[in-house]
């Protein structure tokens, strides 16, 4: 696991809030540790940002989205972190327009904690464990959604399926 890998090993990055000037590092809002995703890192990475390729040329194929490209981290939270409510595009950017993640943990259980809690307006709230391969897709801009504390690290792999702003 290439996520751990780099955790124990300490580079992974204390992920920022914000964008342009106003970004800046709150634990208290987002403790996740991140890595951002390049072609040629690895096979692996590869093989995923080859997948999210396909992914992208069906939705655009499907929903007529407009999808150019594709930004995509690790994202490590130990014990205890988590990420209050929010919305994955930025007020004055709309360039991020569909939200992934994939979770990479293995043999997880409700007792661990470190839901994603979706809040869809309208509707009650839905939590989805971060089991290992399983994966959620949202629209950026209109899911407001959360990461709970977990009681062991929690890793995923987090992108953004982006279009021209």
């Amino acid at each position: 696991m290439e996520c751990a890998a780099l955790a124990t090993a300490g580079t992974l990055t204390l992920a920022l809030v914000g964008q342009g000037a106003t970004r800046s590092l709150q634990p208290d809002v987002r403790g996740d540790r991140i890595q951002w995703l390049e072609a040629g890192q690895s096979e692996a990475r590869d093989q995923y940002l080859a997948i999210m390729e396909m992914l992208r040329i069906a939705l655009n194929r499907g929903l007529f989205l407009g999808l150019e490209e594709y930004e995509s981290h690790f994202a490590y939270y130990a014990p205890g972190a988590s990420y209050q409510r929010h919305r994955d595009r930025f007020r004055d950017d709309d360039s991020r327009t569909v939200s992934v993640i994939v979770y990479l943990n293995a043999d997880w259980l409700p007792e661990d904690g470190g839901a994603l809690r979706l809040h869809p307006e309208g509707l009650s709230t839905q939590d989805i464990l971060p089991v290992g391969s399983r994966i959620a897709v949202f629209l950026s801009a209109d899911m407001l959604h959360e990461v709970l504390p977990a009681t062991r690290d929690r890793m995923s792999l987090t992108g953004w399926f982006r279009r021209r702003s």
